[in-house]
This record gives C-alpha cells, structure tokens and sequence, in this order.
C-alpha cells in the first residue's frame, strides 16, 4: 500500500539508439524536472550510491520529477563501457554523456517540461559539464566535482546557472582551483566536515542543492501526467510548500561562495 505522500519511484527503461539504460523515475509538478548523472561505472558507481539516493529523495520531497539512470554497461543497463580499473584520470567520456542526453529526452517526454536541471555526481559531474551547451539543460549542479581527474575550466564559458557543492574534505575537489573556474552565475558551497561520499552530511547536501532550485525566478507548474489524479484544493490557510524531513539534529552553516 502507498500511502499519501509516500517517496516511491517507478523502474523505468530509458531508451538510448538500440540499447536501453536502467532508470528510476519519480514524477512531480515543479519545474525543472532534474535528472540525475551518477559517479565512475568502474569505481561502482550507480544510481543507488547513496549520494545519488539522497539526492533523488530530496529533490522530489521538494516537488520536483526526478529521473536517475545507469550508464551503458552498469547495473541492468545494457552497452559495453569503455573505461577500465586503474586509470589516473578520467578517459573518453562521450557514450555517457549520450546517455545522458538519452535521459534528458525521455524526462522532458514525460514531464512535458522545455528544460531540466542537470545534476551531477563526482564522474558524474564531468558528464553534466560536457553536456552544458544542450539546449535542453537550463542550469547544472555539480557535486564534488574532481579537478584532480578532470578540466572543468570550460566553466568559465557557461552561463547558465551553476551551483557546486564541495565536501571539506575531499582532496579529489580543489576548491581554491574550482573557484577561479566558475563563470559569473556560479555559486559554491563547502558542506562542513565531510567528505568525498558525503556520509556524514547527506540530509545537508540535499537540502543545499533543493534551496538553490529554490532560487531565481519561479517557473509555472508542470503539466500533469496522462493518468494522475488532481491534487485536493489545499485547505484556507494551507500551505502547498512540502519540508524536508527534521533530523533533530542542528544543521551546520554552509560556507557559500558567490
């Protein structure tokens, strides 16, 4: 049984030329719609890191659809990979961003949306900034961003907004680097005592990235999905805006950078 407000997503198969990609789909009303690019297929990455978890479970609390994927060759993806184990740096990465170019086609098919958020972790966070010239994306979010494997200076010519989240701790992401990489429309933030994989500080990782798709101006609502019930009217005095869960823990200030 689902109850109401319940997170559930739904398996879908994103198609992608003559192979299928695995995703998980969860609709919403709010714009943009945000598609969710996971880390490095050889280092395990996936869709169900937990980083990639959190933040498909903050995003859509938030209203928003959400569609995360597996690249070719991951999981239940079907494709060959390319990369192999060991690698110094991050290789030939062109077969994932055409996934997930795939990704963004099938979730603007099925919000009917004209753009989507682009998010983008560690690898993933690679593929999305390649991919920042698609019309489609409207503005990107890059999470520990790895400049150690990675040139990310084609930042500097994106004018989209942009919003980074780097861990404190995490070699892998210069900050100071990162920094003078960013265009005008950037805006960084440290998340305190964490790490690469963010362990310690998920909740506050997806409640950073949900308050900046807060910020700019508001976007009209999506249209509903063939199927979906009509919303009950809210109540007078009512408020539509759905929180995030309360920890009970105090939330650590971030460190934003303009």
């Amino acid at each position: 049984m689902v109850l109401e407000g319940q997170y559930l997503e739904r398996s879908v198969a994103v198609k992608n030329g003559e192979i299928a990609l695995d995703g998980l789909y969860h609709r919403g009303r709010k714009a943009p719609p945000c598609v969710l690019a996971p880390p490095h297929p050889v280092l395990g990455g996936s869709m169900t890191v937990p980083v990639i978890a959190e933040l498909a479970w903050a995003i859509t609390r938030a209203g928003h659809p959400t569609l995360r994927f597996d690249y070719r060759g991951v999981g239940a993806s079907q494709g060959r990979m390319r990369h192999v184990a060991g690698a110094g740096r991050i290789a030939d990465i062109a077969s994932e961003i055409e996934d997930l170019g795939a990704a963004i086609e099938q979730l603007l098919a099925s919000t009917r949306a004209s753009s989507v958020c682009a998010v983008g972790y560690s690898f993933g966070a690679a593929v999305v900034a390649s991919a920042a010239r698609d019309v489609s994306i409207d503005r990107l979010v890059l999470i520990a961003p790895p400049t150690k494997l990675w040139d990310f200076s084609g930042l500097r010519q994106v004018t989209k907004p942009v919003f980074v989240a780097c861990a404190e701790h995490d070699p892998s992401c210069e900050r100071a680097r990162l920094r003078g990489m960013l265009g005008k429309d950037a805006t960084m933030a440290v998340v305190p005592e964490a790490d690469h994989t963010f362990l310690r500080s998920l909740p506050e990782l997806g409640k950073s990235v949900v308050a900046w798709l807060r910020t700019g101006p508001r976007l009209p609502e999506l249209a509903r999905e063939p199927g979906e019930p009509a919303e009950p009217a809210p109540a007078m005095g009512d408020y539509r805006e759905i929180e995030l869960p309360d920890t009970g823990e105090p939330i650590p200030d971030l460190d934003l950078d303009e």
